[in-house]
Parts: structure tokens; sequence; C-alpha cells
């Protein structure tokens, strides 16, 4: 059973929001944009566990980590709308992408590997990061594909 609720349901049950960007929101992002949300504390939690089985504080997914957040109260005067508003990615800032050119023969292994796993990379640094581990020996495939390959009349 999954104690959980993801951040889009979250916004929408509580903060009265619908969209299809709300999918891409993600905690930092309502720490900045919706105060009102107030979060708890893992060790608040711990100390008291009665809040979440009261449902005073939901565990909220974005996808990536889970954050305890207190539920809004229905009787709160912030919340006067009737209507659900709507959400648009413009009023998120959007994240850059690392685009540099880097000197991939200078770098160490542990610095192309992290070109290989860091999210906001560029392609063409990925591939060039992947390349030059090829061309070391570093990165292998996990098979050989012609070890595999079906052959005429192995099917």
């Amino acid at each position: 059973m999954n104690d959980e609720i993801s951040l889009a349901k979250f916004l929408s049950r509580y903060g009265l929001m619908q969209g299809k960007d709300l999918k891409k929101v993600r905690h930092s992002d309502v720490k900045k944009l919706f105060p009102r949300f107030k979060r708890s504390s893992f060790e608040e939690i711990s100390v008291n566990p009665a809040l979440l089985y009261s449902g005073r504080v939901v565990m909220v997914n974005d996808g990536f980590d889970s954050i305890p957040y207190y539920v809004p109260s229905p009787k709160s005067d912030e919340i006067k709308e009737e209507e659900p508003m709507l959400f648009s990615r413009k009023e998120i800032k959007e994240r850059t992408i690392d685009d540099r050119v880097y000197n991939y023969t200078d770098m160490s292994i542990y610095e192309l590997t992290c070109l290989l796993t860091r999210r906001f990379n560029s392609c063409r640094n990925q591939s060039c990061a992947r390349r030059e581990l090829n061309r070391r020996g570093h990165t292998k495939k996990k098979y050989k594909r012609s070890e595999y390959k079906l052959k005429k009349g192995d099917y």
C-alpha cells in the first residue's frame, strides 16, 4: 500500500489548481510559488506519528522526493476562489541546460561519468563524454548484440 500522494494531486485537491503542467512542478517550485503550503519535518513525524494517522500531515511525492506537508484546513481564508485556477509552466523559471564546451581529454573518468548522469546536460556533452569514455575503454555494453541476434532458421 502506497501511503503518499502525488504533488499534482495535492495541488489540485488542496490548492484548487488544474492543468497539464501540474505534473512538472517540483517541491522547490511549490516552496517559492505557494508559501501557504506548510511543510512538516520527518523528525516531527517520528516523534508524533498521529499526525500522519489523523490526516493532518500527508506525504507528498513529486516523482523524486517525498516530503511531508500539512493539509490546509477547509476553513482557511486564503482560498476563497470557487473555480480552480489554471497553472501554467510560464510561472516557473526555466532551467538552463549546460552546453559548455569541455576539454574531454583532460577530464577524469569521474568527471566524464558525471557528464553522463547530470540531469540538465546537453546531448552533445553527453555524447562527447561517452565517446571519450569508450576511447579510454571504460564503458562497455552489457552484451554483444551479435551473440544474441537471431539467425535465419532460429525462429
